[in-house]
């Protein structure tokens, strides 16, 4: 169902991204896949992230990720859905300001003892920069409000290395908390600009 809601998010945002226009050459149209493992609970997660943004108007971006890691020692999994609407503009050659503010379910599934999920918000402010033609740095200050569930600030950075157009390599790592305890998840993967 929340990959189902995803997919749709990002197909009625389709139409308007040729529309769109990139400030600076940092480009708000892509898809990306990748690897993600998180600490938390002294526990090891493994798994997957899936993400997308769409630019539409001048400063305007749609996006949305699905994020799902398993613990096999304790049958854990987590996973977290987002759909974002975002406002970006040039503070400096190729360097955006960004404001987001979005829709966030997390759900954690137990063997054994069944599956809960809530919904809250995420409001983010953060900053993108091309350091070189084809690097790009990233870093981004949040705060969750999740029904039932602690509000926190979480800081994240990440990176991409553009080797064409078309094709990128990722990496991320972003700290929170969750449930009163610390959280660590970094990631890798591949991004297709359009």
């Amino acid at each position: 169902m929340k990959r189902a809601l995803l997919g749709l998010a990002l197909a009625a945002l389709l139409p308007v991204s040729a529309q769109a226009a990139d400030s600076n050459g940092i480009s708000y149209n892509y898809v990306e896949g990748g690897y993600t493992h998180a600490d938390w609970s002294d526990g090891n997660f493994d798994g997957f992230s899936l993400d997308g943004s769409i630019g539409f108007a001048e400063h305007w971006y749609g996006s949305a990720s699905y994020r799902k890691v398993d613990e096999n020692d304790f049958d854990v999994t987590l996973d977290e859905t987002q759909v974002n609407l975002g406002w970006h503009t040039a503070i400096q050659q190729n360097m955006d300001f960004f404001a987001e503010l979005g829709y966030v379910n997390m759900g954690v599934d137990i063997e054994d003892f069944g599956d809960e999920s809530e919904n809250g918000y995420r409001a983010g402010l953060g900053v993108r920069a091309l350091v070189a033609p084809n690097f790009e740095l990233n870093g981004k200050v949040t705060y969750t409000d999740i029904s039932d569930l602690d509000s926190e600030f979480g800081v994240g950075v990440g990176a991409v290395w553009h080797f064409n157009q078309t094709w990128g390599l990722t990496g991320s790592y972003e700290h929170t908390r969750l449930l009163d305890e610390d959280m660590n998840i970094w990631g890798v993967g591949v991004r297709a600009s359009f």
